[in-house]
């Protein structure tokens, strides 16, 4: 509607200039046409471009918390992944619920990797490739005390949940160097080249 009578509004001035007739002049208390349309047209096509500029800056937003909790979830299933041994080896029995509670909570972190490799690859390519050597690093000490946690009886005390140095060890290392990389997809970093941030982090 906004976008028609612009269109009905400037058809009338350019009559008005092609026609080489100039508006009757105002009265003393009266303004002329033409001046009138002008003003319309400049507040219609200004609440038009304030509507634009809106629209893509509310699109811009979305994408952004779309991306945010993308890469949120990514950073949790890497998190999750590095802690998934402490849980097996701090069960306190081989009773059947808490065993396929564990195996069916490795089978939904795996899941969750899944995704979260497919999102982050396509939604960038070098981001794709440092959470790939992220997981990798992870697994290679968390794959492992997987294997021991379940080879190790369950834990019956209090003081058996101290595992005295046991476990993969500190994985914030590569959760963190990813972190940093994510920081480069928001924000004025957008900005800057990933052959130059990927040097830096």
């Amino acid at each position: 509607m906004g976008v028609l009578t612009i269109h009905l509004l400037a058809t009338e001035v350019a009559t008005y200039v092609a026609g080489g007739e100039k508006p009757a002049a105002p009265a003393s208390d009266d303004t002329s046409p033409s001046v009138w349309l002008l003003v319309v047209i400049t507040l219609l096509g200004s609440s038009v471009l304030a509507g634009l500029i809106t629209s893509v800056l509310g699109n811009l937003r979305a994408a952004a918390t779309a991306r945010r909790e993308g890469y949120a979830n990514a950073v949790r299933s890497l998190i999750a992944r590095g802690e998934y041994p402490y849980r097996v080896r701090r069960r306190v029995s081989d009773h059947a619920d808490i065993l396929s509670a564990l195996v069916e909570r490795g089978h939904d972190q795996q899941e969750q990797l899944a995704a979260c490799r497919t999102w982050v690859a396509s939604e960038h390519r070098v981001l794709g490739r440092l959470f790939e050597e992220a997981l990798t690093a992870i697994d290679t000490t968390v794959g492992p005390a997987i294997k021991d946690a379940w080879d190790n009886p369950p834990i019956s005390s209090a003081t058996g949940m101290n595992l005295n140095g046991w476990g993969p060890g500190d994985q914030w290392p590569h959760v963190a160097k990813l972190e940093r990389a994510i920081a480069y997809r928001f924000g004025w970093r957008r900005l800057v080249p990933s052959r130059v941030w990927r040097h830096w982090i």
